[in-house]
């Protein structure tokens, strides 16, 4: 009687593992030792199923490992290879030939991560996805002497920078990324007044896309695998001009005086906008191509600029607000 009970308490505690919003993963992590040997480390949740044995599948080869039916916690096996290597293969890992995970690696976006370079490890993190649940996803860290069970040490950098039709820096667009079974960053990050959005993500497959604030539509969506440590550099031209405001918050009009002076040095203008703000807003100054010229605080209805000495030429002066850009002013320099 009691054997029973026990069994039926542990079906429940399987059930509900595999129920729970919080997915349950049968591997923890894999890497290769010298002379082509995977080291596969079972998830914690393996003992959840009391088994004392599991069975390994690959393109080739059908094994039955023996493993401890009353572990707590991960536990390790190593197979000899003769097929899969760290450039690219996949394996079955079965129990009670009722529940069974599969991981593919390789160089095409249809596998779960890329291949492995050196001594890298491939590790299953746990993040969750649009809904709020618990998803896991493969990541890889330089080393299994730097990850662990649900962790991974190592993260890579994106760089996003838009521009509109002329190459002027855009503010304030929304850049969006998704990573491995979708879990999305539900804060996207911002451009700032340079038109740059950075930020900083485990190394796994992840896709990259941004949408125009005008239209809604999107004009760029990128998937790819990270790498550890890589800096993944964009650029985005969208379809705005110059002139355009770009996620205007208020209803305001920058204006600037004179808008045409001669070039030389101690040369001053008057900036004001058209409704009053709240803080600090940030002025900058960019020249026909773009580029960062200069940039100021604006903090009251009106400021006077003195200017730093400029070629002729054309130029823009940005107002830009908590992240989002507000106006856009031109400037013309004569000789």
């Amino acid at each position: 009687m009691k054997r029973r009970v026990l069994s039926l308490l542990l079906f429940i505690a399987v059930i509900s593992a595999w129920s729970n919003p919080i997915e349950s993963n049968l591997i923890s992590r894999f890497w290769f030792e010298p002379e082509n040997i995977l080291q596969i480390e079972l998830s914690r949740y393996v003992g959840l199923f009391q088994a004392a044995e599991i069975i390994y599948l690959d393109a080739e080869d059908s094994l039955t490992i023996q493993v401890n039916p009353n572990a707590t916690s991960v536990q390790q096996i190593n197979i000899l290879q003769s097929i899969n290597t760290p450039e690219s293969g996949f394996f079955t890992i079965r129990i009670l030939r009722q529940f069974e995970e599969t991981v593919h690696w390789g160089a095409g976006l249809e596998n779960d991560l890329s291949s492995l370079n050196g001594t890298e490890c491939a590790v299953q993190i746990l993040y969750n996805d649009l809904d709020g649940y618990g998803v896991y996803g493969w990541a890889k860290d330089i080393s299994p002497a730097v990850c662990g069970p649900d962790y991974c040490s190592a993260r890579f950098i994106y760089r996003v920078e838009c521009t509109d039709l002329s190459g002027f820096p855009l503010a304030g667009v929304s850049v969006y990324n998704s990573q491995s079974l979708g879990g999305t960053l539900i804060n996207p990050a911002i451009t700032n007044s340079a038109g740059i959005a950075t930020g900083e993500l485990y190394p796994m497959k992840t896709r990259i896309w941004v949408i125009n604030p005008i239209t809604n539509e999107t004009v760029f969506n990128t998937q790819f695998f990270a790498e550890p440590g890589a800096v993944m550099p964009f650029s985005v031209q969208l379809p705005v001009s110059v002139e355009d405001n770009i996620l205007s918050a208020t209803a305001g009009k920058l204006n600037l005086y004179p808008s045409v002076i001669n070039s030389g040095f101690n040369k001053s203008i008057r900036i004001s906008y058209g409704t009053k703000l709240e803080g600090k807003a940030e002025l900058v100054l960019y020249d026909l191509k773009g580029r960062y010229v200069a940039e100021t605080i604006y903090n009251q209805d009106e400021v006077e600029w003195q200017l730093p000495k400029l070629s002729s030429g054309i130029y823009f002066v940005r107002l830009s607000h908590q992240g989002k850009a507000l106006g856009t002013a031109k400037l013309i320099i004569l000789k």
